[in-house]
C-alpha cells in the first residue's frame, strides 16, 4: 500500500534525525507541524552540525584546537601555503601543484594519481575518480544546499599501496570563480555509499570507496580538487579540469 504524503514526509524527518541533521527539539517541532497539516520546511542550522554528529561538545572542541594548534607550530606551518581556508577567495595564492612534490593529474573519470606526506615514502596511497554527478539531489526534502548553491559528487577509490598505515584524506575543491570549498561531511541524503570522512586505519593494501560531496555556486564549475594526505606536511594531490 503506498504511503500518504504524511506518512513519506514523517519518513524523511526519522532520515534526517537518524544522520544527525537535526536537534531533538528540532524534530519534535517539525513532526508535530507535519502531523497538524502546518507543514514547514525551515533551513537547517548552519553551526554545530558536524561536531554533534561525531559527538565532540564545546569542551571537547576547545581542546582539539589548541592541541591543533601546537602540532601545528611544531610541524613549521603546514603544507598547504596555497590554501585560503574554507569557502573563500584564493587571489594571490600560488597555483596548483607548486609546492615541490605535489602532484597533478587530469579532472576525470577514471584518472588517478599516487601521494604520499613528505618525509613519509612509507605512507603512499593511490586515488582514482570513479565518477563525477554535478548536481547531486538530495532524495529528502529536507535536506537541502544552502541558497544558490548545489552539490557536486565525486566518488572515489583510496587504495594504500605503501607500507605503513594510512588515513582519509583533507579534501578540497576550487571552483572556476577561485574560491574554494571544503568537503560537505554532512552532504545530501542520496542512495549512494559516502566515504567515511574519518579513518587511520587503511592497512597496506587496503581500499575504500565512496562518494565526497561539496557545495559549489550556481554556474560555478571545478578548477581542482585537492586531496591532501596529512595538512601538516607538504606534498598534495590535486586533479585538475582541462
Amino acid at each position: 500500500m503506498a504511503k500518504s504524503p504524511t506518512e513519506k514526509l514523517l519518513q524523511e524527518l526519522d532520515q534526517l534525525k537518524a544522520r544527525g541533521r537535526i536537534t531533538d527539539e528540532e524534530y519534535a517541532a517539525r513532526r508535530q507541524a507535519i502531523i497538524s497539516g502546518q507543514v514547514q520546511l525551515p533551513a537547517e542550522k548552519s553551526g554545530g552540525g558536524f561536531f554533534k554528529k561525531v559527538g565532540i561538545g564545546c569542551g571537547a572542541l576547545i581542546g582539539i584546537l589548541i592541541v591543533v594548534v601546537i602540532i601545528a607550530a611544531a610541524a613549521g606551518g603546514g603544507s598547504d601555503s596555497n590554501d585560503t581556508g574554507g569557502t573563500a577567495s584564493s587571489s594571490g595564492t600560488p597555483a596548483a601543484g607548486t609546492n615541490r612534490g605535489d602532484v597533478r593529474v587530469p579532472l576525470a573519470p577514471g584518472s588517478s594519481g599516487e601521494i604520499a606526506p613528505e618525509g613519509n615514502p612509507g605512507q603512499k596511497s593511490r586515488v582514482t575518480i570513479v565518477q563525477i554527478m554535478d548536481p547531486v539531489v538530495s532524495t529528502n526534502q529536507f535536506s537541502r544546499p544552502k541558497a544558490g548553491m548545489r552539490w557536486i559528487g565525486i566518488e572515489v577509490i583510496h587504495e594504500n599501496i605503501g607500507t605503513k598505515e594510512v588515513g582519509s584524506f583533507d579534501w578540497k575543491l576550487r571552483d572556476t570563480n577561485d574560491n574554494e570549498h571544503e568537503q560537505d561531511v554532512m552532504g545530501p541524503v542520496v542512495d549512494l555509499p559516502d566515504l567515511d570522512p574519518f579513518y587511520s586505519d587503511l592497512t597496506p593494501g587496503g581500499k575504500k570507496q565512496g562518494w565526497i560531496y561539496f557545495q559549489v555556486p550556481e554556474g560555478a564549475g571545478i578548477k581542482w580538487l585537492r586531496a591532501d594526505p596529512n595538512i601538516f606536511l607538504k606534498n598534495d594531490l590535486y586533479f585538475e579540469a582541462p
